[in-house]
Order: structure tokens, then sequence, then C-alpha cells
């Protein structure tokens, strides 16, 4: 028994998408008070700012940032020198000394070869060739003195805090002006002496500054809390903030003191735009569960449509403050692209939506631009300045969406961006005769901004209709169209590997064409889900009776059991679903493929081995399904059926007529379109055009009498051909 149909845009769906949309253009056409704003620290003032009056307050911005100066202007607090490195360092140091020794003490070299040594010498790093020639001059004494002398200046050195610093090169900085001081303290024989120390010492002094967090922070806390509040006197009138500047947070804190500015809306405000909404959401809603515009699936399509929507309501938002600086050009105001929500929601949808879309858009955006006038910086305000957005708006988002209708071409959205360029220009120019004084010159603005409007509405409309068809797998009237080619590579391997597939399948698709028109179904989905519903034929496409063309040729399934043949006709669901997925094909294209059986059997061997008595289990035989879910599917179900069973029939007008109706009863008998949206009326519609349709295919045609030996010859001859009487 069938069910009764469901709409395909439900009660729930269509509530939760005019709440959504009510929601959100409340929140942005809510109107605030000329006391109120949304400036935020960081914003750049719209106008000069003056204190509505007078105060006196605690500054915390002023305040805080006191004490972060204080808290920066102490030093970081070091921990105590690890005497382990400064012992290590040393021990290196006098590792070092103790080997130049050995190589002085040598009188077999030369003074150059000493140098050399000693520069093999390891050291944590250079030593200049100054240094090591100073060192081999030295005499074993000498050499034993200065050793003595370096080792306990490395270790006063290193007794405190070195190489403080982010980074190694601040740190060795730190070093060195260390070492230049501790040698300046300390004093020396003579200047070779002041360098061979200095250099050594920045050579094997190691960093030992360590941070010690816990007294760092509680000095700094300490000048942080030794820093009074810093209280600031403000007059009323007195200017805050001037047109233009950047606002900083201390001129948030002086706005609110003197209460020029107050966060949040004003909620009276707030409830009437919610009001007016609210309203438009609901009609928008009631709009879309009454009349359903939406084909299948619905529900993306209809989150296509909210997306879009408050997409143009958001760009509004965000566009009039930029592009109405002053009253001198609110003809920028119409460059903005909002018809993209009517040509986006008419790509989606019956064009009648798009009409409602398109004026609800512009009212929406008409009241952005003059309830925000004063926060947002914009010179836009006055009832018939609104008017005029609202209609111009209007106009050019019901031109565009005429011109898009369903988007079933890529060339329909060029055609958009004119219609959508000349309507509004026409809007415009028709409000422009009201202004006074007029001047000329404002023509040319008028189109520019209707150019920019057009242009820029058609050409993100195409994005965002691509994006979205995309994101949320939506198959659109585009990619149906180019699937409907002759030249798609999958059809071209159906016309080439299994010829007798791919007539039957382009004579299905006729068949479910004319159908779906005649039901009001998607008869483009139905064309193009018949043209690749038996795909997976291709797999292996002489084991069906339609690919087998030559006479006499043997048929593959004789000698197999009826379960293998059963196994392999009901393997072209699941490698057609393979190869559907192999060449991208849209998600409501591969429905066919395994809906188009349901769950019946393959009756022809399921008979087979019930007549040779071999006890079939039903499951070896049955398709998996599911079965049909949309009218397009179980339309291709019955044409498929029917043009199999008339083609092994009798060709004349009452077998054809017989046929069909067995086919569609018993169809309903097995229940196979119980889950689909189909009612006995469309079933009667579905049976008159099949009917007529194998009526044409099948027409008798007249006996053509074969031409005698005289009149071939009189062809060849070029003379006319007389028949004998």
């Amino acid at each position: 028994m069938i069910r009764p149909p469901s709409p395909p845009v439900s009660r729930l769906s269509a509530a939760a998408f005019g709440l959504a949309i009510a929601a959100c253009a409340a929140l942005l056409v809510a109107p605030i008070d000329g006391l109120r704003t949304d400036l935020n620290e960081g914003d750049f003032a719209p106008r000069t700012l003056e204190a509505a009056h007078d105060a006196q307050f605690v500054s915390e911005a002023l305040t805080e940032a006191a004490r972060e100066q204080a808290a920066s202007a102490v030093p970081e607090v070091p921990l105590p020198p690890d005497p382990q490195l400064t012992d290590q360092r040393v021990a290196a140091l006098q590792r070092y000394l103790s080997g130049v020794r050995s190589i002085v003490a040598r009188t077999d070299l030369t003074t150059q070869q000493k140098v050399d040594l000693v520069a093999a010498l390891e050291t944590p790093s250079a030593i200049s060739s100054t240094t090591r020639l100073y060192l081999v001059a030295l005499d074993t004494t000498g050499l034993s003195l200065f050793e003595s002398r370096a080792a306990d200046l490395l270790r006063a050195l290193m007794s405190s805090p070195i190489g403080r610093g982010a980074t190694p090169e601040e740190q060795q900085r730190d070093i060195a002006a260390a070492v230049e001081q501790l040698i300046a303290q300390r004093g020396t024989a003579s200047e070779g002496e002041r360098t061979a120390l200095a250099a050594l010492l920045r050579a094997f002094a190691a960093p030992n500054f360590r941070v010690d967090t816990a007294a760092t922070e509680r000095a700094r806390e300490q000048a942080r809390a030794a820093v009074a509040p810093v209280v600031r006197t403000i007059t009323a009138g007195q200017v805050i903030v001037t047109e233009g500047q950047r606002i900083t947070a201390q001129e948030i804190e002086a706005l609110r003191a003197t209460g020029t500015l107050r966060s949040g809306l004003d909620p009276y405000a707030l409830g009437g735009a919610g009001l007016i909404a609210a309203g438009f959401g609901l009609v928008l809603a009631l709009y879309c569960y009454l009349l359903q515009p939406f084909e299948p699936p619905a529900g993306r399509r209809l989150l296509a449509a909210a997306l879009a929507i408050v997409a143009a309501l958001l760009a509004a938002r965000a566009a009039f403050p930029v592009l109405t600086p002053d009253a001198d050009r609110t003809f920028l105001l119409h460059a903005i692209p909002v018809s993209t929500a009517a040509i986006v929601v008419a790509s989606f949808s019956r064009v009648s939506f798009a009409a409602v879309v398109a004026p609800a858009v512009g009212i929406f955006t008409a009241f952005i631009g003059g309830s925000f006038s004063q926060v947002a910086g914009s010179a836009y305000i006055g009832p018939l300045q609104a008017l005029e957005y609202a209609m111009v708006a209007t106009a050019g988002g019901l031109a565009g969406a005429a011109a898009v209708s369903r988007a079933e071409k890529i060339n329909r959205f060029a055609l958009a961006a004119v219609t959508t360029t000349v309507a509004t220009a026409a809007a415009m120019a028709a409000f422009w005769l009201f202004e006074m004084p007029r001047a000329n010159i404002d023509l040319a603005w008028i189109g520019l901004a209707a150019a920019i409007h057009g242009v820029g509405s058609a050409v993100l409309g195409l994005g965002i209709f691509i994006l979205l068809a995309f994101a949320l797998r939506i198959t659109s009237r585009i990619q149906l169209l180019e699937l409907a080619q002759p030249e798609h590579p999958l059809l071209r391997r159906l016309q080439e590997e299994a010829p007798g597939t791919y007539h039957h399948s382009m004579l299905v698709g006729a068949l479910a064409e004319r159908a779906a028109v005649a039901i009001g179904a998607d008869a483009l989905l139905a064309r193009v889900g018949a043209y690749y519903h038996d795909v997976g034929k291709l797999a292996m496409p002489g084991y069906y009776i339609e690919n087998m063309i030559e006479a006499g040729a043997a048929n593959p399934h004789e000698g197999l059991p009826p379960e293998e043949s059963a196994r392999i006709i009901r393997a072209h669901v699941t490698n057609g679903l393979e190869l559907a997925r192999r060449y991208r094909l849209p998600e409501a294209v591969r429905d066919f493929i395994p809906q188009h059986h349901g769950t019946r059997l393959v009756s022809y061997f399921y008979r087979t081995a019930v007549r040779e008595g071999r006890q079939p289990d039903p499951a070896d035989y049955r398709y998996a399904g599911p079965r049909p879910q949309t009218r397009e599917a179980a339309i291709v179900m019955l044409a498929d059926s029917c043009e199999a069973v008339i083609r092994a029939g009798d060709h004349d007008p009452p077998a054809i007529d017989a046929a069909v109706d067995a086919v569609i009863a018993e169809r309903l008998a097995e229940g196979q379109l119980d889950e689909c949206d189909i009612t006995m009326r469309d079933l009667q519609a579905i049976a008159r055009t099949f009917k007529a349709t194998f009526r044409a295919v099948y027409h008798p045609r007249v006996r053509y009498p074969q031409p005698t030996a005289e009149e071939l010859a009189s062809v060849a001859r070029g003379e006319t051909p007389v028949r004998s009487p």
C-alpha cells in the first residue's frame, strides 16, 4: 500500500528556517539609539565624541598602565651562581694554561711552532693570536704566576651572576662588560697582561645568570602595589575622542564613565526589530511549508537558502559604514550586491520563492542602513532613502532571480548580471527624478553603482551557488545537464562496450522524462538517473540479454546454476555503485542504481530454479535495495521494467497497454512503491505516458514494394523510373 506523500519541507524544517532567519535578521537590523554604540578598543571614531556630563573616576586603564610601568622597571632578581659551574670553568682554564706551560718548556720548538701548538689546545672559544704570542713569550715562572692570577680572576668573575640576556650575543656582551670592569678594579702590571687576561676570561667564563622567578615577581608585585590609583576628571562637553581617531582603552573608559557610551541594545528597539524580523521569518517559513518550493534534498536546499540570505545581510551590515562616509556618496550603497541572496535562492528553488526573498532582503538591508546610521558612521538616513534602497534592492533581486531560474546553465548567471544591472539602474533613476537639485553627472554614478551591483551579485551568486552545492552535496541542474551529454566518459563507455544497455537506457530515459513531466516530478533528474541506472553492466556486458547481439551466439548463462546467474545479474548494482563513485556521479544520480530494482527477485532465474526443483532461497535471488525513495526513482523502476517486458512481447497497442498495466500492478503488489511519495493519480498519468510512448516507438510501418530490374536500370541511367502496369 502506498503511503501518503510527505512534504519535502517538513513543519519542523520550515519553522527552523524561519526562526533562524528571524533571529539573525533581528540582531542585524535592531536599531541602536544615539547614545549607544558598538565602539570597541581599536575602532576608529565615526565622529567627534564629547562627554555627556561631568565625571570623576578611578581610571583602571591609566592605573594599570602605571602599575605595569613600575613593575617593568624592577630588574630581574638572580639566583646565586652555581659553584659547580665555576669549578668546571676554572679547571678548564687551568688545564689549558698547563698545556701552554708544557709547550713553552720545550726547547726544541721555535716560537711560531709553539704558537701553532697552543692554537691546537681545546678552548670554549677561539683565542686571538696576540694572546697566544703573549703566552709563549712568558717563561715558566711567569706563566705559573699568570695562571694563578687568571684562575683567581675567573673565580671572582663567576662568583657573581653574569651573562644576562635573552640571546647568546647579549649574554656575551654582558660577560665582556663584567670582564672589563673586573680587570679595571684589580689592576695589572702591563697592557699585554690585561689584554691576555681579558681574552682568556671572555673565552672561559660561562653565563651563570638564572632568574629567581618567585623573588622577581614578589618585587614587581610590591612595585605595582606601591602605585596609587589614578583619578581622572572630565567635564561635560570635553572632547574625549576626535573623528577618525583610533580609540584606546582609556577613551572607552571615559566614554562609559561620562555616559557617552553605554553597552548593550535598547530592549524596546530590539523588541521592535525582533517583531519585524519574526514577521518576515514567518512569511518565509509558511511559504516554504505550504508551497514547497524546494526539490529533494529539501533540507539541504533550505539550508543553502538560509545561508545565502544571512550572508547578504551580514555583507550589507559590514559595508554600510565603509561605503557611506558622508551624505554626498550615498549612491555607493546601491553597489552592495545584496541581490546575490535572491540569485542563489533561485538557483536552489523555484523562482517564486526568490521573488519573496528579494523584497525581504531589500527591506532588511534598508533597516540596517537607516537604524544604524549614527553608530556606523553612515549618512544614509531618512524614510525616502530607506524606501529607495528597499525598492532598488528588490528590483535587482527579482530581475536576477528571474534570469537565473533554477540555474540550468552557466550563461544564465551572465544574463542575471545584465538584468540585475538594468533593473537596479532603472529603479535608481526613478528615484533620482524625485531629487532636487539633480545633476546629469549623477546618471554616470548611477550606472556605475548599478553595474557593480549587477555584476557583483551575479559573480558572487555563481561562486556561492557552486560552493554551497559542493559543500552540501546538492545536485545542481548544471551538473545534471553535463551528465546528460552523450560525450560523458561513462555514457561513451556504455555506448561502445554495452550498446544494447546504452540504447535501453536512452529509451528508459525518454520514458522517465515524459512521465516526470506528466506528474510534476523532476524530469531532468529522472532522465539522467535513467541514463546511468544500468552502468554496472559494463563489468560483464555479455551476460545481459540486450548485449547478446550476435545471432547464434552462445548464452553465457547456459551451464551455470540459477543462483550463480542470479548473482551475476544482481552484481550490476554493486558494480554500478562502484563505477558511479569512480566517475564521481552525484548522490542524487547514484541513488537510481540500487533503487531501480528495489528489493525484487531476479525472477527469471528464481523461477528456473523452482522449475528444476532446487528449492531456492529467495535471499540468493533478491536485490539488496532499497526500494525507490523518490518519485523519480519509482518512475525509472517502472520504465525499466515496462521497456524490458514490452521489448520481449507483442507490440500491438492492446498488448502494450496490458503489459504496462501489469507491470505497475505487480510493483504495487510487491510493495516496491511503498517508500516513495507517489500517488495513484501519478501512477495513472505515468501509465498513460508509457503507453503513448511505446505506441510511438513500436508503431507499424508500411511495407515498401521491392524495385523491379527495369526500375533499377532506369535509375542507373538517370531516367525517371516507370513502373510497369
